[in-house]
C-alpha cells in the first residue's frame, strides 16, 4: 500500500513537472524571434523616412523670406509625395507580416502609421494650395503645412531610429548572454 502511494505521488510529481516544462517551452515558442525579413524591411522603411525628412527640411528651408519660384516648391512636393507613397506601400507590407515581428519591431510598425498619415494629409493640403494659387508658396497656410510635414517626418524617423536601435542593442545583449552561458558551461 505504501509502495503504491509513493508510486502515485511520484508519477503525479513527474506529470506536474512535465506539464510545467511543456508549458514553458510552449510560451517560449510563442515569443516571436527576430524576423530577418521584418528587420530588413524596417531598415529600408527607416532609410526612406530619413529621405522624406530631408526633403521636408529642404521644403521648410524654402519658406522664411525666400522668394523661390513655385516650380521649385512643386518639384520638392513631388519628390516628397513619392517618398510618402513608397512608405505607404512598405507600411502595408510591414503590417501584413507584423505577426512575425518582435515586440519592438511591432511597436515601430504601429507608431509609423499616425505620422505617415499626418504627413500625407499636410502634403495633400500643400499641393492643393499650390494648385489653387501658385503664390500660396509664399504665405502662411503653405508654410504651416511645411512645418507640420517636417515635424511629423522628423518624429517618424526619430521614433523608428530609437526603437530599432533599442532592438539591435537588445539582440546584441542576448548574444552576449548566450556567449557567457556557453563559455561558462565549457
Amino acid at each position: 500500500m505504501l509502495r503504491t502511494a509513493k508510486l502515485l505521488i511520484t508519477s503525479s510529481m513527474l506529470t506536474v513537472l512535465l506539464l510545467v516544462v511543456l508549458e514553458s517551452s510552449a510560451l517560449a515558442d510563442t515569443t516571436p524571434q527576430r524576423s530577418p525579413q521584418v528587420a530588413e524591411q524596417l531598415s529600408d522603411f527607416k532609410r526612406t523616412a530619413f529621405e522624406m525628412r530631408r526633403e521636408a527640411d529642404t521644403l521648410k528651408s524654402f519658406m522664411p523670406l525666400k522668394r523661390l519660384h513655385w516650380q521649385s516648391h512643386t518639384y520638392r512636393l513631388h519628390a516628397l509625395k513619392n517618398h510618402v507613397n513608397e512608405m505607404g506601400k512598405s507600411l502595408a507590407e510591414l503590417e501584413a507580416i507584423k505577426l512575425t515581428a518582435t515586440e519592438a519591431q511591432g511597436m515601430a510598425i504601429e507608431h509609423a502609421r499616425p505620422h505617415l498619415v499626418s504627413v500625407a494629409q499636410n502634403l495633400t493640403q500643400a499641393i492643393e494650395l499650390v494648385r489653387e494659387n501658385r503664390n500660396n508658396v509664399h504665405w502662411g497656410k503653405y508654410g504651416e503645412a511645411m512645418n507640420n510635414i517636417y515635424a511629423q517626418a522628423d518624429a517618424l524617423h526619430t521614433k523608428l531610429d530609437t526603437i530599432l536601435d533599442y532592438e539591435n542593442a537588445r539582440m546584441r545583449l542576448e548574444g552576449l548572454e548566450l556567449q557567457t552561458a556557453s563559455a561558462g558551461g565549457s
